[in-house]
Formats: C-alpha cells, sequence, structure tokens
C-alpha cells in the first residue's frame, strides 16, 4: 500500500467514525431550533437550524425553517434566496416557496416583482391552500408602489396604415398615412421620503413614422401624485403639467387634474371611479384650435381570478375646444380579457367602441369606432417582458371624408425596474 492510499483510507475511517456523532449533533441542533422557535427566540432557532443544516441534515425542512427565522428577523433578501434556492432544489415545495418568496419580495418594496411571483405560485402549486393565498396577494399587491419608487421603459417597433387619423386632423379623401413606426415610453415614479403618500411622476413619450415624419410626436409630463389607502379603499390624486410637439414643433402645453377612487369589493374585484379635467393650449398660431378643456369620467370594473383577468371600462369625455373639429363629446365603452398560460405567457383580447359627436360644427357630424385587438406577453424575468399586438379600427362617419379603416401591428419589449 502507498503512503497516499494509506492517509485517504485512514480518513476515509476517520469520516465513517464521525458520521453517526455528526448525525446525532444535527438532530440535537434541530430538536434545540425548534424548541427556541416554539419559546419566541428567533434568533437562536436559526443558530441551530444553521448548524443543523451544517452538519447535514437532509431534506428541505431545515432549509425551509432557516428561511422563516430570516423572514421574521426581517432580513428579507436573505429569506428570498433562501426560499428561492427551496424552489429550485425540492420540486414538491416549489409552490409555497415561490408563494413564500413573493411576500419577501412585499417586505422588500418591490411589488412588480412579488405579483410575478404569486402568479408563479399558483400554477406551480397544487395546493387549494395555496393557491387561494396567492390570489389573495395578488389582489393586495394591486395596491401598492414600491416603497423606492419604480420606472417602466416600452420600446415599440411596427406598422400603422393610417398614421393621421381623419377625426383629429382632417385629412382629405383619398390621403392614406401608411408607415413603419417606431415609439418609446418612460415613466418614473419617486416617493417622498417625509411625506406619505405623495411621489413625483414623470413620463416621456415619443413616436416616429419614418415614412411620414410629417406626423412625428413627442411629450413630456412631470407632477405629484397623492395616494391614501383605507381597508377596502384606495384613494389617488394628481396634478401635471404637459408639453408636447408636433412635427418638430411645439404643439400643446397643459395642466392636468386626476381624482381617483378605487373600492375593494372582494379579493376578485375592484371598483374605480376617475374624474379628469384637463386645461389645454397649442403653442403656435397653426395649433390654436385645440385651445380649451376636455373634462373626462370613467368606470372601470376589475375581476381577478387566476387564469382569468377581466377589465371592463365605461366613461364619457366632452370637449369645448376654439375648433369645433376637434371638440366632439364622446361615450366609450371597452373590455380587455387577458388569459395567464403558464407563469411567463400570457393572452389578450380587447374590444372596444367609441361614439363621438360634433354639435358645434355648421354641419353636424357622428361618428362610430369599433376597435378589437389580440396580443400576447412573454415574461422574460428580472423586470423584461416582450410583447406582440395587432389592432384593428372601423370608424364609420355621417360625413364619408371622416371613414377610415386602421390596421397597427407592433412588437414590443418592456422594462419595469426601480432607481
Amino acid at each position: 500500500m502507498t503512503l497516499r492510499s494509506a492517509v485517504m483510507l485512514l480518513a476515509l475511517t476517520l469520516l465513517l467514525a464521525q458520521a453517526p456523532q455528526a448525525a446525532a449533533d444535527a438532530a440535537a441542533d434541530w430538536q434545540a431550533g425548534q424548541d427556541a422557535f416554539a419559546s419566541g427566540d428567533v434568533a437562536s432557532a436559526l443558530v441551530f437550524f444553521t448548524l443543523a443544516r451544517d452538519q447535514g441534515l437532509p431534506g428541505p425542512a431545515v432549509h425551509y425553517n432557516i428561511a422563516v427565522c430570516q423572514y421574521e428577523l426581517g432580513d428579507y433578501a436573505a429569506a428570498r434566496d433562501t426560499f428561492r434556492m427551496i424552489a429550485s432544489r425540492f420540486p414538491n415545495m416549489k409552490g409555497l416557496a415561490e408563494y413564500n418568496v413573493g411576500l419577501a419580495e412585499r417586505r422588500l418594496g418591490n411589488p412588480v416583482a412579488a405579483q410575478r411571483q404569486f402568479i408563479v405560485a399558483w400554477y406551480a402549486s397544487e395546493d387549494p391552500k395555496v393557491r387561494a393565498l396567492a390570489v389573495s396577494q395578488l389582489t393586495e399587491v394591486e395596491r401598492e408602489a414600491p416603497d423606492d419608487g419604480f420606472g417602466v421603459v416600452n420600446m415599440s417597433i411596427g406598422y400603422d396604415d393610417n398614421v393621421a387619423l381623419r377625426d383629429r386632423l382632417g385629412l382629405p379623401a383619398g390621403t392614406t398615412g401608411e408607415s413603419s413606426m417606431g415609439d418609446v415610453f418612460a415613466m418614473l415614479n419617486i416617493p417622498f421620503a417625509r411625506i406619505a403618500g405623495l411621489a413625483f411622476e414623470g413620463a416621456a413619450y415619443a413616436i416616429a413614422y419614418p415614412d411620414a415624419d410629417e406626423y412625428n410626436q413627442a411629450e413630456v409630463r412631470a407632477g405629484l401624485v397623492y395616494g391614501h389607502d383605507t381597508s377596502d379603499w384606495q384613494f389617488k390624486a394628481g396634478l401635471h403639467v404637459v408639453t408636447g410637439t408636433f412635427d418638430g414643433s411645439r404643439f400643446n402645453e397643459e395642466v392636468n387634474t386626476d381624482l381617483r377612487a378605487t373600492w375593494f369589493a372582494s379579493d376578485a374585484t375592484s371598483i374605480e371611479t376617475r374624474f379628469r379635467y384637463d386645461e389645454i393650449r397649442g403653442t403656435e398660431a397653426m395649433f390654436e384650435g385645440i385651445d380649451g378643456s376636455r373634462t373626462r369620467a370613467d368606470v372601470r370594473y376589475r375581476w381577478n381570478r387566476l387564469p382569468h383577468y377581466l377589465v371592463v371600462r365605461a366613461g364619457i369625455e366632452d370637449n369645448d375646444r376654439r375648433d369645433a373639429g376637434i371638440s366632439p363629446s364622446r361615450q366609450r365603452l371597452q373590455a380587455t380579457y387577458f388569459y395567464q398560460l403558464g407563469d411567463q405567457w400570457e393572452i389578450e383580447a380587447a374590444a372596444s367602441h367609441r361614439s363621438s359627436d360634433y354639435e358645434d360644427l355648421a354641419v353636424p357630424r357622428d361618428e362610430e369606432l369599433a376597435t378589437a385587438a389580440i396580443g400576447a406577453n412573454y415574461d422574460l424575468n428580472n423586470g423584461w417582458a416582450v410583447s406582440l399586438h395587432y389592432r384593428y379600427s372601423d370608424n364609420e362617419s355621417s360625413d364619408p371624408l371622416y371613414s377610415y379603416e386602421r390596421n397597427q401591428l407592433t412588437v414590443s419589449v418592456r422594462y419595469l425596474f426601480q432607481p
């Protein structure tokens, strides 16, 4: 026997001799952890459970108890990581572990991430209790804004075969507005640390048509949003200033007010009422026709029961503008349905109807706009998602000059983040 072989044999003999003692120590530490947790000494329980794990105690229970202790002690990041490990290593525990990852994300002020985890938990678990808890948490997390603020960036490319909407710009008959298109939207919400419920909100939007660049547009808005929650209600109020460009020229300046009240009727339903009033001014002589005001009132009904999600909206709008051609009164009805295909895929379908009355024109006009849309969204994790959408619109006007059809196809990439 060589010296190396002798050393290896000795090491193996010592390991085998120590194995019963290690197992006994692990069992003792496990029991000590159970006793400490039961007495309310969570810090000591964490120490004992960690010792039991390090001495080789098998199975998911020791890891789960460590995660629970980490959560109870307020170390939510560590608890999240431990629950994630359990979900990946122990398939039978995946649903419950993913649910607890969602709880940790909520505590960390990450409602977007938490929402995704509760959806993952619903699909990963066959336990009706876990599924019910996940649905309940989804309703709760919808009411939250991240403690440290949040942002979203959405970039799209696509095709639009009627860039210039005739109901808005009054193109002559026979004029088309076909073009490829690209747009970007970004929004940022930053709460004020010293004033609970108050946040700064800013957004920017730009759209470009390479084949019809005279319709390129951009807009920037900034303002304050205040929110207040009760057990069953959520109230929000916002005040924003807006400025925009059209074809490279300054187009509009606005002051927007927004009031919302949402009643959470159950863990699956909510009803929101919303009132908006906008003061609008054209910034160039050619755009003075948009001067005036716009008033809107809406009611939204939401029903969410995984894998189904339904939103129905009804609203009215009144415009009081200098140019009667862009000063209609309107009524809208819209329904959007989402179906969750697993924990990453989502499909959606939408239909809407809008009626417009231009009563102040020398020759009054009325219009009916019907729209249908379908789409698919894929969650890439870590805040990233991609989507594909198609929309068809058909506007029927009492003046044939303003009747049109429109097809839009877009591919989008979205990123949700916390600054």
